[in-house]
């Protein structure tokens, strides 16, 4: 958490805000408290964008997507704004855990037995997702809070309607963290299904249980490329045997030939074996570290690669893409 600035709100409806959480290419996050001193997250457009109405749309699509999903591994909608208000905001659930990427930065990677645990757990939250007819779009390990009750989903900014086209995927906003994008996120973001979020689980637990990503490269471009060609297999280096299967399928460059999000959590469940509700446990107990608030202890922003025409011709479709994507996660530098 950050201290506050001069130009912060220091109230937000009838929320207090106490600090800063993050922000990015379109809104802040801020730590509040209620009137009944409960702790919540509140997410705000950026001053300079409230004017523009796909910003609004994309998080007006955020709330609808809140509204419409609810499941024991996602981050609980506590309150929101009229959307008629000059500045919208959302209230949600303030989850102290750390996220699976800070999890994996600062312990270490998973135990096959948690990594299986938090597969069949996403995959849970996946079907509730899924079955409210949406798509999350954004499942990595940046967006996945540990809290004492287990893996949290959050972020649905880029939550889409699943019976058809996104109206995101325009020059304002970004398509999704490139660690965990799909081929098709990357090629044809209008014509997405369910399979992309089973890729960008596959990804998020190849993390889990490595350390990386299926493509390693720092710089953007030359990431899109590699993930947008089915030429070039996913990094599995360092998989175990157990997960090497699995993770292979949900990596898969066409989306026909993923696990579906039932067969995902149906071979994690294999791999916890009958004590699941003990391994749920464990994995909660074991892995949950509560957030620091010091606003003292919040560590610097990581450099963002600046160096794009190495692998990718100026003007080209995914210079493009990833000058975007550069500039929008500079804020976050979340991987």
């Amino acid at each position: 958490m950050q201290p506050l600035k001069s130009t912060d709100p220091k109230q937000i409806g009838p929320i207090a805000i106490r600090g800063l959480l993050g922000y990015g290419g379109m809104g802040r996050v801020y730590f509040g408290l209620t009137g009944d001193a409960e702790p919540v997250a509140v997410k705000v457009i950026r001053e300079d964008l409230l004017g523009r109405e796909e910003v609004r749309a994309r998080f007006f699509r955020e709330l609808d997507a809140l509204r419409s999903v609810q499941g024991p591994q996602i981050a609980a909608l506590l309150d929101a704004s009229d959307e008629t208000d000059e500045r919208p905001w959302i209230a949600i659930e303030y989850i102290r855990g750390l996220t699976v990427k800070e999890l994996v930065e600062t312990r270490g990677c998973l135990s096959l037995e948690h990594a299986a645990t938090l597969g069949l757990l996403l995959a849970k939250a996946l079907a509730d997702i899924h079955a409210a007819e949406l798509l999350h779009r954004d499942l990595t390990p940046g967006n996945v809070l540990m809290s004492r009750e287990g893996p949290k989903v959050i972020d649905f900014g880029l939550a889409a309607f699943a019976d058809g086209p996104s109206d995101l995927t325009g020059s304002a906003a970004h398509l999704g963290t490139p660690p965990c994008m799909s081929p098709e996120q990357v090629n044809s973001p209008r014509q997405i299904s369910t399979a992309s979020d089973v890729y960008s689980l596959g990804a998020t637990l190849l993390y889990s249980l490595t350390g990386h990503y299926p493509y390693r490269d720092r710089v953007t471009a030359a990431r899109l490329l590699k993930i947008s060609d089915p030429n070039s297999p996913p990094d599995l280096d360092g998989l175990p045997d157990q997960f090497e299967p699995l993770v292979r399928r949900m990596l898969a460059h066409e989306q026909a030939d993923r696990p579906t999000v039932p067969e995902v959590r149906a071979w994690c469940e294999r791999l916890v074996g009958s004590q699941v509700n003990a391994a749920i446990r464990s994995l909660a107990v074991g892995n949950y570290v509560e957030r620091e608030t010091d606003p003292e202890q919040a560590a610097p922003p990581k450099p963002v690669p600046k160096d794009l025409s190495a692998v990718a011709p100026p003007g080209s479709v995914i210079h493009r893409l990833a000058e975007r994507l550069r500039r929008e996660y500079a804020a976050t530098a979340r991987f």
